[in-house]
């Protein structure tokens, strides 16, 4: 069965890419300054006394099986979640977003569809959509990609960027709301002419339904957790899965994963895949995790109640990610 590399997705290639592309990126500002490495979940400007945060990303395939299904109804959560979620990561506010969106085949009732959808994303985040970018262009972009900026507001001071990060710190996980926005490359290869898997009931509905569920919107509450508690990391569990933590800090992540949930046991029983694997593309069922002092988990997690939280280990000395109990290990991001 397909691997994610024979998919079209290299890790290792999109990680020399990306640090190719950094390295050349040496001119800091002079007004607005940049006022953080490249590489964290969000950049940071100075404004004033204090930051502005910007974050960009977009849908990425996953648009590919919603035109095929005709169903965007969730989206926009996909292209909110994916910028606000990561902005949250360094302790910013979400502020406003603007949009892009490139394609092919740029109909009047697919617009409505995408438009209402972002629109119930962006209420739900408590954030609005103050503008964007359409483009029709059909020898670049085959079917349409959305994506999306997002810029919040930090306090000088109050920045979170994992350096504070300590042993016997607590990971807390938040559960996800699905496959969220990661991991389509790989999930369409396995199912590509196993249309019958598509179809076939799961939990109640069409599987291809259940794989197209938005990715869940956790800023707003998250916010008003770090101005509340010590949180000294988030990692928003995207591509790359759980090793999503390293881009905090390099250091020791020991984490016991609860039951990977039915979804990604299908997929991975589907696809053959390892959890080796599967641990490095997906969420496996946990959409968030907190990096909090150990005085301050049982506190966080009452707060956190509404996203099912569970503590998923601690910070030790050393370098890497494992999850003990199904026997994966990571030494790097990329």
């Amino acid at each position: 069965m397909p691997k994610y590399k024979e998919s079209g997705v290299d890790f290792s290639s999109v990680g020399s890419f990306r640090n190719a592309v950094i390295k050349e990126l040496t001119f800091k500002g002079t007004k607005y300054k940049r006022a953080t490495s490249i590489g964290h979940y969000s950049g940071l400007i100075s404004f004033l006394d204090n930051y502005i945060a910007i974050h960009t990303d977009n849908v990425g395939t996953k648009t590919i099986m919603a035109l095929k299904y005709d169903y965007f109804d969730q989206i926009g959560y996909d292209l909110v979640g994916m910028n606000v979620n990561d902005v949250i990561c360094m302790g910013a506010e979400p502020m406003a977003m603007v949009n892009y969106i490139a394609g092919s085949m740029l109909d009047e009732r697919t617009g409505e569809k995408i438009g209402r959808s972002i629109n119930d994303a962006c209420r739900e985040a408590g954030i609005p959509m103050v503008g964007g970018e359409t483009a029709s262009v059909p020898d670049l972009v085959n079917g349409v990609d959305i994506s999306g900026t997002v810029i919040g507001y930090l306090e000088r001071g109050k920045e979170i960027t994992g350096k504070s990060i300590k042993e016997k710190d607590k990971i807390i996980g938040l559960a996800s709301n699905g496959v969220h926005s990661n991991g389509f490359s790989l999930i369409r290869k396995i199912y590509q002419d196993r249309d019958h898997l598509m179809t076939e009931e799961f939990e109640g509905e069409p599987f291809w339904k259940k794989l197209l569920n938005g990715t869940r919107i956790y800023s707003k509450k998250l916010y008003d957790l770090t101005q509340e508690f010590d949180i000294r990391g988030i990692a928003h569990i995207t591509g790359g899965g759980v090793r999503n933590l390293l881009r905090l800090k390099e250091t020791r992540y020991k984490l016991t994963f609860p039951e990977i949930p039915q979804l990604f046991r299908k997929i991975m029983r589907d696809g053959e895949i390892s959890n080796q694997e599967a641990f490095e593309v997906f969420n496996m069922g946990i959409g968030m995790m907190i990096v909090s002092s150990k005085r301050d988990q049982d506190a966080v997690m009452q707060e956190l109640n509404g996203f099912n939280p569970v503590t998923l280990g601690e910070v030790g000395a050393g370098k890497g990610v494992s999850v003990e109990n199904y026997n994966v290990k990571y030494s790097d991001y990329y």
